[in-house]
């Protein structure tokens, strides 16, 4: 939008939605968090600011729009209709008609500031503690305001002109720093500024000419804060400002004086300030006046046109052909101020409008020069007493000034300056020249010294004041004014005269209430403060004067008249609130009018019935709110007293509420009246309740989709509309962050919408389930009704379940890893692979075998999920000192089932990363061991404090702390250790920790040499050593002195590393060690602590308190030291070497240049591609390091004595600049096939090194690097052989010509030079490919690719490349026909459903594939043609693809003989017409056998051909016909089954004739009781072969003992009968 191009803008707002739309194409829309049912707009509409409006929602730091608007239009209304403010209806503020230019104005352009109230504030000048500007300007004013930038705690940076001179201030803490600089820039000439500051000082710079100041030292660094002022004030900035005195800004002026002229080019820390960034603009315009010389005519100055609404009032704009007006600066004329007093006249003389060319010269008299007045003052007015010709016309001449008959005259205004304008003529008849024909234009200015007016006093609403009997009234400006011009009325203060009359009243001060004052301020009068005090007689009067402090003002009268009164409620409005929320109870909600007016008596409400739903409360001093039964008026007008709802349960009905009071005021009571106050009950409404799908064991969000609950009736925020957790989820975890919600817990809504509620489930998904939890809705303590939300658990059946609890081992120990440590697993049970991608640092896993232990396997790199199931994988710690281990591994399933089942191509590959960490449990395995062994040296007969220095044991276990090392001595020859604080108590054991701190002493007795015996444990492991005791007289050694190294004339600390001492004598502080000098420095000065002197202590040395100062002088420098502990010493000398200044500077890399090599061979690294160079040091002394070596190649260095590359100076490590200069330094290429190689190197040259110097080597191949790139061309075409598709990329091959040879030619076309056309070459040359004579031409076949080999050969260089292969596509092109290769005649059954194969009908075409190849069709005539997928769909096209896949068919019906026309087409190239021929024949089937079957009993028996056996009368489909035979009736007393492969047998009711013929139908019987000696059974069956089919058929079965099988025989021998009594039995045998 900010793209200065007019945008359309329309917002709309609907129920609880709202949209924005720009341009009428960008739209963005949003919801309205719990809907809108009601827009109030309570305090207005404001368009393009927010005019000081504080609400809550709105942010104060806010801009204000800059810019231009129009057709502003609010529901159907024009806001911007007039831009005229009304009173309590419209405020317009700095609002004009039109769009300004310098809304459009560009960066380079200048700003003309043209009036006295002209200023632009810019964002903040961010300073913290130093700042920059920049800017020119150009103007002739003597004293204004340019800069003003305010800080933190009073402080400020400020630019301002005086007497035409820049002057910079800095005010910080109370003190103001002031910077003038000498250049005059009020000479109407473009001038460049640069003001900078600092912390410690302040500079100044006016074209080139730079001044400087020191500032104070502050504790403080300068913070800005606020806006940038530019060229002047607002009137609250220039307030704050007449505080600080700035010249510019005197006390006596509104808002200082402001800047005119024009300024270009702001940059505020180097960042460009234009008016497309400012922030307020006033009276200033876009582009200025630019003055320029003219040889030809130095009296003509040109200036650029201004737009209309730029130019300012005062300037005259001169009219097309006419001349512009003339600065003071002519040459002809000599301009001087006139000074008038404010309000006073003076004479204009000749010293004011000087002739610098005497009138002789010019041959006219003075008082043939005429003045004519162009423009009259603007504050003032010439009086002109001349003669009346040229009164008429405003004139005067020179003449006129001499004798005094010209007067300016003040009309006292509080202006600064004025002006008129004038022209120069002559009433001589000669030729005049152009100064003196009246056509340039004068200004002539006039300053105006300023009086100091007394202020004037008036009552404006009269003499009168009126007040009711024993009451106090408020003194306004409108009742008492005083104005004064040249004064701010915060230093105007009033007087009351005479004999004040107490006993009718007095005036007080809010502020000291119930005192009489006699004088008061005018800021005590705007703010309200005073008031009169009614109290005794009913007329009185008070006379009042102002004063300035130097002036008093005249003096007023201002009679007092109480009147009786009494009062009246006259608004009684009532409140509105939200429930559990509050309400102001305002002036205009309660008030009460005396007399039938505002009053300002003592009015007090007595509350008589309270609210039944909340409380009136009054707000304390402390801020605190309170029930009262009471409160005031003046409560009320403050902002006090509220209506507070308490009432926090659920209201089903809108139920008003109210109070009672009475109103008492100075003692009169009220009848009792009631207050109205209107509730909004809060609702609770649950606008989303959907149910949370978990498909992963990880965390899913809940969020505003799922859970969502609104208010109605009062305004609740997201962040205070609350759930309570009733019960909680049983299957998982409600989490708010990473925090458990348990029962009674609470959760926001906005918790909500920030997607920070969570649910977590605590156990994995193996199947569909659900969970829910119970919450009800809590805003302002309303609890709603309970609500359920439900969980919906869908398992992820591939989802990757992994177990993985880490592993504890022990140190050194060994661990079974089982399935219940790590395991990956899914719920349709996959077989994972285990991969290590990341081996254990400490340890390895390998796989063991307990049965057998040959078959166990070390460091394994992958495993199964057998392996830990079988619990055959372990990991083995390597006894190291860590504490933790870990390894990566990927577990991956191919597929599911059993491990070596093949994956199915749909099934999705599974893998996880795992990372498993392993915790060791460290033991305390080793011993400690001496890190520190040395022999103790101590003065014979003393003692010597015994330290880790001298004796240090360090325990390898890492959790061991070693100053809990216990040392336990034996028996000592030639001493004892005692304790150090207490020498008496002897010591036989010490911790390592006594010897850190100091507490172990040794004290010698006996010989001078002996050795004891230490024991060390850490508590579980011991060691032992010797210590050996030396003894000897007191001595001191210098243990380290290197000396110092010091740049030249600066300092360097002498440290411990410097120089140290040892000594064998009881030294408890480093103090004891004393250095005193002996021999100071020649060249410098040795400082302790920043003085001089000569004595300082091995304590300073440590903490580098000693420091050498060097004095410029000498390149070296020595000093000595007498160093003494007690009362022995030795001397020692400091030597100091000097560097120069040069020597720090880094030495300079001068020509480095790529180096060339050819490929395989050395190259010089000369002089001419690398030289360090240093102004102090000669070659040998630089000295080059390699840092990294090449990649490709080595460095070499050739021995001077054989002048070859040296075998044993293979890769030198170090190498001078002498070595280079002397050409000995050699790059050897080694590593084939690389283009380029580096390596770093380092230069020294004694004292300063530069790091990193990066050499390049470019690499010349042996072969020419050919690249080849495919192409395609149309079939029979041609193509261009580019310059992309046969490179050479290598820039050192780059203008070689070479020659391009056909190793093998292309197979379907060749290539030719387009000079002469079917040439077939077999080479060509590189410029014929860059000058495109080369190409490819196909030779019109239908192949589809082809390709051909090439090498590029340069006898120039004697060098080839590798042979490419250029591979070509060719694009077909549809220019072959199809053609018909097979129309069979079709044979069908009659009724029945064909399949039309590729062996009945087919098309070809050479350049179509069959997907391309139509069939256009007209309807058979016996039959239709249709798809396999919907037979009973005819249609009348196909295409060759859909024969060739069998998904064409032909159903016949109707006639024997028929077919139908058909045409093939590609889609542009058609085939001839044909007929396909269809014949159709009757299929016959007939049942040749029906034998039937015999069967014994409770056997099977196969059915066979010779049983059953059904014939068709297709002969020539022998083997491809099916006949069935479909059982209708099944057997009663057996079965009909069929035997499988795998020899089980099932039930069948259908089967075929080639099952019977293969004897695989078995009948079974089954039912043996019900069988006698013989049976008969039988099935009914149909027989078909579509189309043809036969009735029903029954098949017979005999079951017989009788029938014969192998292995079943029986026979009946006697059936005789038997014979019985009645009633007796029989036996049978």
């Amino acid at each position: 939008m900010d793209d200065l191009v007019w945008h359309l803008v329309e917002l709309y707002c609907f129920k609880n939605s709202i949209s924005l739309v720009i341009d009428k194409h960008y739209e963005t829309t949003g919801q309205i968090a719990g809907g809108m049912h009601n827009l109030h707009f309570q305090h207005g509409i404001y368009i393009a600011g927010h005019g000081g409006l504080d609400v809550a929602y709105l942010d104060e730091e806010l801009p204000n729009f800059r810019g231009c608007m129009e057709d502003v239009v609010f529901n159907q209304r024009e806001i911007l209709a007039s831009l005229r403010s009304y009173p309590s209806f419209k405020k317009v503020y700095e609002v004009s008609l039109g769009c300004s230019d310098e809304f459009f104005a560009g960066e380079d352009e200048a700003i003309n500031f043209f009036s006295s109230r002209s200023y632009v504030t810019f964002p903040e000048w961010r300073v913290q503690g130093e700042g920059l500007l920049e800017f020119a300007l150009q103007t002739a004013t003597q004293q204004a305001l340019l800069l003003f930038q305010s800080g933190r705690e009073g402080n400020f940076v400020a630019l301002e002109i005086v007497n035409g001179l820049l002057k910079a201030h800095v005010g910080r803490s109370k003190s103001n720093t002031q910077l003038s600089s000498f250049s005059l820039v009020s000479d109407n000439k473009w001038h460049v500024i640069q003001l900078k500051f600092t912390g410690g000082y302040l500079d100044l710079m006016v074209d080139e000419q730079a001044v400087r100041t020191l500032l104070p030292l502050q504790s403080k660094s300068f913070v800005s804060e606020g806006p940038l002022f530019v060229g002047g004030l607002d009137n609250h900035k220039g307030e704050e400002v007449k505080k600080l005195e700035l010249a510019s800004v005197p006390r006596k002026s509104a808002r200082g004086i402001s800047f005119k002229g024009c300024l270009r080019g702001l940059e505020v820390n180097s960042e460009k300030k234009a008016l497309k960034s400012a922030l307020v603009s006033k009276d200033i315009a876009v582009g200025c006046k630019v003055q320029s010389s003219d040889n030809e005519n130095p009296f003509i100055t040109t200036t650029e046109y201004l737009h209309p609404s730029e130019v300012p009032l005062s300037t005259v704009v001169p009219e097309a052909g006419k001349p512009f007006i003339h600065h003071a600066s002519s040459y002809f004329l000599s301009l001087n101020n006139l000074e008038v007093q404010e309000g006073g006249r003076a004479f204009l003389e000749q010293r004011h409008m000087k002739v610098d060319v005497a009138s002789e010269d010019l041959g006219i008299h003075h008082s043939q020069i005429l003045f004519k007045i162009e423009e009259m003052p603007l504050h003032g007015f010439l009086q002109i007493d001349v003669s009346p010709a040229l009164g008429m016309e405003k004139a005067f001449t020179m003449l006129d000034l001499g004798q005094g008959k010209v007067w300016y005259v003040h009309d006292g205004s509080e202006e600064p300056r004025d002006f008129f304008t004038f022209s120069v003529s002559s009433n001589s008849k000669k030729e005049m020249a152009l100064r003196l024909q009246g056509h340039v234009p004068y200004v002539f200015n006039i300053t105006v010294l300023p009086v100091n007016d007394p202020p004037y006093l008036k009552l404006p609403e009269g003499n009168m004041l009126l007040l009711f009997e024993n009451s106090k009234k408020r003194l306004t400006p409108n009742i008492i004014h005083v104005s004064d011009p040249d004064t701010d009325p915060l230093s105007l203060s009033f007087s009351v005269l005479g004999n004040f009359n107490l006993d009718a009243g007095f005036l007080e001060n809010t502020n000291h209430p119930g005192k009489a004052i006699n004088s008061f301020t005018h800021g005590d009068l705007r703010d309200g403060n005073i008031f009169y005090v009614h109290r005794g007689h009913r007329n009185s009067r008070i006379l009042l004067r102002a004063s300035d402090g130097e002036l008093v003002s005249n003096t007023v009268v201002l009679r007092v008249m109480a009147v009786p009164w009494d009062f009246e409620v006259v608004i009684r409005t009532g409140a509105v609130v939200q429930q559990g929320g509050a309400v102001l109870i305002t002036q205009s909600d309660l008030s009460v009018e005396v007399n039938g007016e505002p009053h300002e008596m003592e009015t007090r409400y007595a509350i008589t019935h309270p609210p039944q739903f909340g409380q009136i409360q009054r707000q304390g001093s402390s801020g605190e709110w309170k029930q009262v039964s009471t409160f005031s008026q003046r409560s009320i007008d403050r902002g006090r007293v509220r209506y507070h709802s308490t009432f926090r349960g659920l209201q089903l009905e809108n139920i008003t509420d109210h109070f009672k009071f009475k109103v008492n005021i100075e003692g009169k009571i009220s009848e009792e009246l009631m207050f109205p106050i209107t509730v909004h009950w809060l609702k609770v409404i649950l606008l989303k309740n959907v149910p949370l799908k978990v498909n992963k064991i990880s965390r899913q969000i809940l969020n505003s989709d799922h859970l969502q609950a609104v208010t109605e009736g009062v305004d609740v925020t997201q962040r205070e509309l609350h759930f309570k957790l009733l019960t909680p989820p049983k299957k998982g975890k409600l989490l708010v962050g990473n925090k458990i919600l348990k029962t009674n817990s609470i959760f926001s809504q906005q918790n909500i919408s920030d997607s920070k509620i969570s649910y977590e489930p605590q156990e994995r998904l193996r199947e569909d389930t659900q969970d829910t939890f119970r919450f009800l809705i809590v805003a302002k303590h309303i609890e709603s009704k309970d609500y359920t939300f439900r969980i919906n658990f869908e398992a992820d059946k591939t989802r990757i379940i992994v177990t993985n609890k880490g592993l504890f081992v022990k140190e050194g120990e060994e661990k079974l890893i089982t399935k219940s440590e790590l395991f990956a697993q899914t719920l349709d049970n996959r077989t994972f692979q285990y991969k290590i991608t990341r081996s254990p640092q400490h340890g390895k896993l390998k796989l063991v075998n307990f049965s057998d232990p040959l078959g166990s396997h070390d460091s394994i790199t992958e495993f199964t999920d057998q392996d830990l199931e079988g619990e055959r994988l372990m990991y083995v710690h390597d006894d190291s000192e860590t504490q933790c281990d870990e390894f990566l591994l990927v577990a991956s399933t191919a597929g599911p089932g059993q491990e070596g089942v093949v994956r199915h191509l749909d099934t999705e590959h599974l893998s996880i990363e795992i990372k498993v960490a392993i915790s060791v449990e460290l033991r305390n395995d080793e011993k400690p061991v001496r890190v520190v062994d040395k022999v103790f040296h101590v003065v014979r007969n003393g003692q010597r404090l015994l330290t880790l220095a001298d004796l240090c044991y360090h325990d390898p276990d890492s959790d061991f702390d070693d100053g809990q090392l216990l040392y336990t001595r034996r028996g000592i020859p030639n001493g004892d250790l005692v304790r150090a604080s207490d020498p008496t108590q002897k010591l036989y054991q010490f911790r390592q920790d006594d010897l850190r701190e100091g507490r172990v002493l040794f004290r010698h007795k006996g010989a001078d040499s002996a050795r004891f015996v230490l024991f060390v444990t850490d508590g579980v492991h011991y060691t032992s050593s010797l210590l050996e005791v030396t003894v000897s007289d007191p001595y001191i050694q210098i243990a380290n002195n290197t000396g110092l190294v010091v740049q030249r004339g600066e300092g360097s600390s002498l440290t411990a590393s410097n120089l140290s001492v040892t000594t064998n004598q009881d030294v408890r502080t480093d103090h004891e060690i004393e250095f005193h000098m002996l021999q100071p420095p020649k060249h410098g000065r040795v400082l302790v602590n920043h003085s001089v002197s000569h004595t300082f202590s091995q304590h300073d040395l440590k903490q580098g308190h000693v420091i050498y100062r060097h004095d410029g002088s000498g390149k070296s420098d020595m000093f000595n030291l007498r160093v003494k502990v007690k009362e022995i010493y030795v001397e020692v000398s400091v030597y100091v070497q000097v560097y120069s200044e040069s020597h720090q500077r880094h030495a300079q890399i001068l020509l480095i240049k790529t180096l060339v090599v050819e490929e395989g061979k050395p190259v010089k690294l000369s002089r001419g591609r690398l030289q360090a160079v240093h102004e102090d040091n000669i070659p040998s002394e630089a000295m080059f390091t390699i840092r990294i070596p090449p990649m490709h190649g080595y460095l070499r260095k050739s021995l001077p004595e054989e002048g070859s590359l040296g075998g044993d100076a293979k890769s030198p490590l170090t190498f001078t600049q002498q070595d280079i200069d002397d050409g000995d330094i050699f790059y050897v290429q080694t590593v084939p096939g690389q283009q380029q190689d580096r390596f770093l190197l380092d230069v020294v040259n004694g004292f300063q090194a530069v790091n990193g110097i990066e050499i390049l080597v470019d690499i010349v191949p042996k072969q020419i690097p050919l690249e080849v790139q495919n192409f395609t061309v149309q079939e029979g075409g041609s193509k261009t052989l580019l310059e992309d598709y046969l490179k050479i990329p290598n820039k050192y091959f780059e203008g070689v010509d070479c020659e391009f040879v056909l190793l093998k030619p292309p197979k379907h076309g060749y290539v030719e030079n387009s000079n002469f056309p079917r040439v077939k070459l077999m080479k060509f040359t590189r410029k014929q490919v860059e000058n495109e004579l080369i190409y490819y031409v196909h030779d019109d076949s239908e192949e589809l690719l082809d390709n051909f080999t090439v090498f590029a050969n340069s006898s120039e260089l004697g060098k080839q490349s590798l042979p490419q292969t250029l591979f070509v596509t060719v694009e077909s092109v549809n220019d072959e026909a199809p053609v018909i290769t097979v129309n069979k005649i079709l044979q069908v059954w009659a009724n029945s459903v064909t399949e039309i194969t590729r062996g009945d009908l087919c098309a070809e075409d050479k350049d179509s594939s069959p997907q391309d190849l139509t069939y256009w069709v007209t309807p058979p005539s016996n039959g239709h043609l249709a798809l396999q997928s919907f037979p009973g769909q005819s249609i009348q096209n196909f295409t060759q693809a859909q024969i060739n896949k069998g998904q064409l068919i032909f159903v016949h019906t109707g006639a024997m003989s028929g077919g139908f026309n058909f045409q093939v087409t590609d889609g542009l190239n058609f085939a001839p017409r044909q007929i396909f021929s269809i014949t159709a024949q009757a299929l016959t089937l007939s049942l040749e056998v029906n034998r039937g079957l015999s069967i014994f009993p409770g056997s099977t028996k196969p059915l066979s051909s010779g049983d059953l056996r059904a014939v068709t009368n297709d002969a020539d489909s022998k083997g491809n016909r099916t006949v069935t035979f479909t059982v209708i009736s099944a057997p009663r007393l057996g079965r009909l089954v069929r035997v499988n492969s795998d020899n089980s047998t099932e039930d069948v009711s259908v089967f075929t004739q080639n099952l019977v013929s293969e004897q695989v139908i078995l009948y079974q019987h089954v039912d043996r009781e019900n069988t006698g000696w013989t049976a008969e059974d039988s099935f009914t069956f149909t027989t078909s072969s579509p189309p043809a089919a036969l009735s029903p058929e029954e098949f017979h079965i005999t079951i017989s003992y009788e029938v014969t099988e192998p292995g079943r025989q029986s026979r009946l021998l006697a059936n005789t009968g038997k014979a019985t009594k009645r009633h007796g039995s029989v036996a049978y045998l």
